[in-house]
């Protein structure tokens, strides 16, 4: 049924780009961005219930923050696809004996936050937000909140000298892409149209939006961490944002998964941030 779902909806796309377009292609969209949970759970609520919660309004959406008050350095943490800030607890846990003052937000669509797309862009949007009225002294980024914090700082070029750990960032959207073509046994000549639809959405083509390459760019240090055999972000493509990433330090872990939750990782990003 996992295989067989992904082609009927993929059925039902390619019908009704015969009819209507550019309501296939908007919908396909939608459907691309939309994650399938994170949404909080009891349990998840339940502990992050110990910090202090805010709803903020950032681009267009509402989204939960949440704050531990410590006399140290403001850590801002960005939790990954189908998550949310629970997935830091144990993070938190060691910056919160450390001193560290933290903030973690939800998503758009995850967690306690509005919305039912999420995409880099619309992360950014609300990161760029976030910082009008927040100072940070690191940002802490898994997946697509890695992802997002080096998008900003390649588009907005404000976090000055902020560092950016970034944990598990796929590299190359086009891959998603790819993958989202073959899951659903979608056309070339539909693929097409959803790249142009994301070239009027955003202005960049799947295989223009490359972290690796928007790393180039970055001025502020950073930390780097990937797992070798990690199917989400592929190693061999991932590694070079630490190559283009000129203050960036690359470290390789194996047999962690794409999660990146250790104690060993949790350890080196604390020494990355004492440092």
């Amino acid at each position: 049924m996992k295989k067989i779902l992904p082609l009927l909806f993929g059925l039902k796309l390619r019908i009704q780009y015969l009819f209507s377009k550019e309501k296939a292609i908007s919908n396909a969209f939608d459907l691309f961005c939309t994650p399938r949970k994170g949404k909080t759970k009891p349990h998840e609520a339940a502990y992050l219930s110990s910090s202090k919660q805010k709803d903020l309004q950032l681009a267009n959406h509402s989204i939960k923050m949440y704050e531990w008050e410590g006399s140290g350095d403001t850590v801002l943490l960005l939790h990954g696809w189908d998550s949310n800030s629970f997935r830091w607890r144990h993070m938190i846990e060691l910056l919160k004996s450390n001193n560290y003052h933290i903030i973690a937000l939800d998503a758009p669509a995850h967690g306690q936050s509005t919305g039912n797309i999420l995409n880099v862009p619309l992360y950014t949007e609300c990161l760029k937000d976030f910082l009008k009225s927040y100072k940070v002294d690191a940002i802490i980024g898994h997946s697509i909140g890695a992802m997002t914090a080096i998008y900003f700082e390649k588009k907005y070029q404000q976090l000055i000298n902020t560092p950016i750990i970034a944990l598990g960032p796929p590299s190359e959207l086009y891959l998603f892409f790819k993958g989202f073509k073959d899951m659903l046994g979608l056309s070339k000549r539909f693929m097409n149209s959803l790249s142009n639809h994301l070239y009027e959405k955003f202005g960049f083509y799947p295989k223009e939006f490359s972290i690796a390459n928007f790393a180039k760019e970055l001025k502020v240090p950073g930390l780097l961490i990937l797992e070798k055999r990690d199917p989400l972000a592929p190693y061999a493509l991932s590694r070079r944002i630490a190559k283009n990433w000129e203050n960036g330090e690359l470290i390789t872990v194996e047999g962690v998964g794409h999660s990146l939750k250790h104690s060993d990782i949790n350890s080196k990003i604390l020494e990355f941030l004492k440092n």
